[in-house]
């Protein structure tokens, strides 16, 4: 039995993955009882604490996309200022993010529970072996958070 909470091991979690590709930002955020609302749990690489107060409202920004279509997606700053989208997406304004790339942390057909995000306070084109990095810690976050590994869920 391990004797640190799923909350450290999640951040550890996201701490590695940062240092693996080199991004300035990561973010775990989770949906929230039966409104859904997406709230950001755990944040590596935070230049202040406005995170803690933010919520999406199911639907929107990231909840809206990630969530709602259950795939993993790139965000560039530019492209949602020109479509006017950027008050949907708080986070990427209040940490200066130029680039994302969000996951959604599930299992394969199952529902999704949050979004695993990682940024970059300049532009960044997310390459695919960065992608996978992500896929793979959301995986290992999906699984620190139900408890078991896909592996035992499957028996």
């Amino acid at each position: 039995m391990e004797d640190r909470s799923s909350d450290e091991r999640m951040l550890e979690e996201l701490h590695r993955l940062r240092s693996d590709i080199g991004c300035d930002f990561g973010a775990i955020g989770l949906a929230e009882g039966q409104s859904g609302e997406l709230r950001w749990k755990l944040v590596s690489g935070n230049g202040n604490d406005k995170y803690r107060e933010m919520t999406e409202r199911q639907g929107k920004g990231f909840s809206g996309s990630v969530i709602k279509v259950g795939r993993a997606m790139t965000f560039q700053l530019v492209e949602i200022v020109a479509t006017r989208r950027l008050h949907e997406y708080p986070l990427l304004l209040a940490e200066n993010l130029r680039s994302a790339y969000a996951s959604p942390v599930t299992e394969s057909a199952g529902p999704v529970r949050g979004v695993l995000l990682v940024g970059d306070r300049k532009r960044r084109i997310y390459r695919p072996e960065d992608r996978q990095r992500v896929a793979e810690a959301s995986e290992r976050i999906f699984e620190i958070i139900v408890g078991k590994p896909a592996i035992l869920r499957s028996l």
